[in-house]
């Protein structure tokens, strides 16, 4: 089979893998749909050190086969997946960390892991790490469970409180969704800042109260809101470095800033800022498979619209490269778009 993956700044490979074959505990997915994460292309311009196995990430399949020790899921079954629940053996789990399990994050993203992700015709991975979705969901908006996923678990784990003012800076798939969350989550306010001006429509569209530019619009909009207290909560949604202090200046003192973008460049920051004040950061990463469920069931009743995200042309695993390269330069601005790996 042909497997897509990034293979350092600005590569983009095509690989020949042999199709797998499930050990007793793994299954085998037949991937019918993979979104392309902002984390690719991430990936791709910053040249990270990109786990095969995260490389296509936000996929949809069905269960083609399974080993003989298997008991949640069965053959024919649709399925999504992450990461796996903690093993109870490291070192996080015994101290009541298993949200941060080595071994679970080790077969995600680490050495131990798929040797491909879902830009591929067929993926393997351990049975534990999937969930069968719900019937009422299509395939190409099951194709958003784990973004949306991820915006769930920012919320969590962000010190949002019902009725607080809350700015989300960049309407990508990330911000959209957090946006929608932080909405059904008791949010008085939600405020979307994004310069792109088509973006801040579909903000709207998808449920923000009210879509900015940064800059002297955000500013004056918070003063008008809160009579120049500024947001309660900010989610940094944005994956770009400049963001942060940004996100920082906006909110009250004692406000908070979650931090749900990823880069890995340096960001600068004003501590003095930050201490004068007095303001609290989380970071969110990833999500559990709980969360994943309680997040495909807002799409399954409506709370969560993912269908306006994703481009309706779904693309095959030769036009990959090239539309991953499109997004790095900016030369297209898709929110969301699916690829079929099995086309072609």
């Amino acid at each position: 089979m042909r497997v897509g993956l990034i293979t350092g700044k600005g590569q983009f490979e095509l690989i020949e893998k042999g199709d797998p074959t499930p050990e007793p505990h793994d299954v085998v997915v037949a991937v019918e749909r993979c979104g392309i994460c902002g984390s690719d292309v991430h990936a791709y311009v910053e040249g990270w050190k990109y786990a095969p196995g995260i490389c296509g990430h936000e996929w949809v399949g069905v269960v083609a086969a399974a080993g003989n020790e298997v008991l949640n899921v069965t053959e024919g079954e649709r399925v999504t997946g992450a990461l796996a629940p903690g093993c109870g053996r490291c070192m996080e789990c015994r101290n009541d960390l298993s949200q941060y399990c080595r071994t679970a994050w080790s077969d995600y993203s680490g050495p131990t892991g798929p040797t491909s992700g879902a830009f591929a015709p067929f993926l393997q991975l351990k049975a534990e790490r999937v969930i069968p979705i719900p019937e009422g969901i299509s395939t190409d908006d099951a194709a958003l469970i784990e973004p949306a996923s991820v915006a769930f678990h920012a919320v969590r784990r962000s010190r949002l409180r019902v009725g607080d003012v809350v700015c989300v800076v960049g309407c990508g798939p990330i911000g959209l969704l957090t946006a929608q969350v932080a909405k059904a989550a008791g949010a008085g306010v939600v405020v979307a800042v994004e310069p792109d001006e088509n973006r801040r429509k579909l903000a709207v569209m998808t449920g923000s109260d009210i879509a900015v530019s940064p800059g002297e619009e955000l500013r004056a909009t918070l003063d008008d809101l809160t009579q120049g207290l500024r947001a309660d909560v900010a989610f940094d949604c944005a994956g770009i470095p400049q963001t942060l202090q940004q996100s920082v200046d906006m909110v009250r003192r004692g406000g908070s800033v979650c931090l749900v973008g990823v880069t890995s460049q340096e960001a600068r920051i004003s501590p003095l800022r930050w201490i004068g004040k007095e303001i609290s950061l989380d970071a969110s990463m990833v999500f559990t498979l709980e969360e994943m469920k309680a997040t495909a069931n807002m799409i399954l009743d409506g709370r969560l619209l993912v269908a306006p995200l994703r481009n309706s042309e779904v693309i095959d695993l030769d036009a990959l490269g090239a539309t991953i390269d499109d997004l790095a330069e900016r030369r297209i601005d898709a929110v969301k778009i699916l690829v079929d790996p099995s086309a072609g």
